[in-house]
Parts: structure tokens; C-alpha cells; sequence
């Protein structure tokens, strides 16, 4: 008898769709957004946000949702998109986020094949957590040295790809990876925790509490 895969429970859904640090020996830090809708705001709120800015910004600034048409910003303080005032709008690839009078984000969908988005500060403001982009993360995350990459490692002859299953991340790789000492070839699962490594790249995935 085939046991049929069973639905995600609230629960579960919940810590699929938590927010991962993303270590990259070498190159750096990134957050990792799984949700299709993630919240943007003050570091220092009471209500705590998805994208936490240590910036002169409101405990809830603005809302970034992802559905068939692409990335919605949905202002609920002051934002301005490419200098101009928006309470609501599409976002394009390249477009420069101002909320409040001068916290500056740049969005980018670098990959055309995927529908996932990067977030980089380009206003000397910082992010809450340690790291250097927010990655929005649809199906897929592309690691490699092409310009079309969501993050760009020079060194790398090919690219590493992190992708979704139904149980949690993969990763995909033309070669062996060694994922917390154990050996996979093409591809194998990442959990929280987990340690990548190969000839071309390390790697560490961190679950954000």
C-alpha cells in the first residue's frame, strides 16, 4: 500500500514558508523571504516585520506582494517609487524604493526565467539582520557567476540552484554536493542547518526564529 503524501497543516505550512539567513563563504549574507507577502518596517517596532530596517522608517512602512502579475508595493506610509509618490504600484525590475524622506531600496528581478526578486539597501541604511540583500524567493534561487544570477559569485563555472519542494529547499548542482557531510549527486535537500559545500562554493542555511 502507497502512502499518499498528506497536506501541510497550518502549522507546517508556517515553518515552510519561515524566513532563512543565507551564508555565502566569500561573498556574504542574505535573507531569504519565502512568504508571497512580506511586511517592511522600523527594526525597533512592537509588532515585529518581515524586513526589519534600522532606519528612520514606520514600524510598518510598506507591503511587497507576489502573484501572477509579479511584485505589488502597497504603501502604508510615506514611499516613493523612482521619485515619484505611490500608494500602490508594479514594481520593475530596477526600481528605486524611498520610504520615509530617505531609506532607498532597489528592487531587481535579475533572472528571467524566474519570477524570484532581490532587494539591495543603495541608501547607506542597514538591514535588522546581517546581511547585504533580501532575496524574495518564488520557485527558485539562482547562485552564479552570470549577471543573471540573484547572486553573483565570479568565481563559479556554473550556477548552484536552491529550489522549492513540498517538503522544504533543495539544491541542484551538475556534480556531487556534500550537504552536512553526506554526499548527493545532482541534488539533495536543505534543512535548516544545513552546510553546502563543493569545489566552487560553501554554503550554510540558517533558520530566522
Amino acid at each position: 500500500m502507497i502512502n499518499e503524501p498528506t497536506a501541510p497543516t497550518p502549522e507546517n505550512l508556517q515553518d515552510l514558508l519561515a524566513p532563512y539567513a543565507l551564508w555565502i563563504d566569500g561573498v556574504g549574507g542574505y535573507l531569504v523571504c519565502l512568504s508571497h507577502r512580506v511586511t517592511i518596517g522600523q527594526a525597533q517596532g512592537e509588532t515585529p516585520v518581515d524586513i526589519a530596517l534600522i532606519a528612520d522608517v514606520s514600524r510598518h512602512h510598506a507591503t511587497i506582494q507576489r502573484d501572477t502579475e509579479g511584485y505589488f508595493l502597497e504603501a502604508s506610509r510615506k514611499v516613493l517609487i523612482n521619485a515619484n509618490a505611490m500608494d500602490k504600484a508594479l514594481l520593475r525590475s530596477g526600481d528605486r524604493i524611498t520610504l520615509g524622506a530617505s531609506c532607498q531600496l532597489q528592487f531587481w528581478q535579475p533572472v528571467p526565467a524566474s519570477t524570484s526578486a532581490r532587494l539591495d539597501m543603495v541608501s547607506g541604511h542597514r538591514f535588522a539582520q546581517p546581511v547585504q540583500a533580501v532575496l524574495l524567493m518564488a520557485d527558485t534561487l539562482v547562485i552564479g557567476p552570470a549577471a543573471q544570477s540573484h547572486v553573483i559569485v565570479a568565481d563559479m563555472t556554473q550556477p548552484l540552484i536552491l529550489f522549492r519542494t513540498k517538503a522544504g529547499l533543495s539544491a541542484r548542482w551538475s556534480g556531487t554536493l556534500q550537504i552536512n557531510g553526506k554526499s548527493f549527486q545532482e541534488r539533495g535537500p536543505l534543512e535548516a542547518g544545513a552546510r553546502l559545500a563543493n569545489e566552487q562554493i560553501t554554503l550554510a542555511l540558517e533558520r530566522i526564529s
